[in-house]
């Protein structure tokens, strides 16, 4: 496992990247909704939905890139949850693995990613 900038050690299988997905598009419960997204990776990424999720909880999910060239939809599913108090709002963040991602979506997304690490490191 490698280890965080701060020593402690980083349990997370893929790197990911921070950024603002302008739309998340899922569909849970005969529900559409939109979300944003803090961070991306190759396996998943995490989001704060307006509805609650519990983990275990299948549903497909599209998101386009911030290249906006290349949309990524999936099958994803809720591995962990937590709450957390942002300025008084009581709110629910979720990591969704993708479940049925395409080989060549994921080699896209580990490019894109590669490519903001390095713009970080500049």
């Amino acid at each position: 496992m490698a280890k965080k900038a701060d020593g402690g050690i980083n349990r997370r299988k893929d790197t990911r990247s921070p950024f603002l997905v302008l739309e998340i598009q899922g569909k849970h419960s005969n529900k559409i909704f939109l979300a944003q997204t803090e961070n991306v990776s190759q396996g998943g990424l995490f989001f704060s939905p307006e509805q609650s999720l519990d983990i275990g909880d299948r549903f497909p999910i599209e998101f386009v890139l911030p290249d906006n060239k290349t949309k990524v939809c999936c099958m994803s599913e809720v591995v962990w949850k937590k709450r957390y108090d942002k300025s008084g709002y009581a709110s629910e963040g979720v990591g969704i693995r993708f479940v049925d991602l395409e080989e060549k979506q994921k080699k896209i997304i580990g490019k894109w990613l590669d490519q903001e690490d390095e713009k970080e490191q500049e």
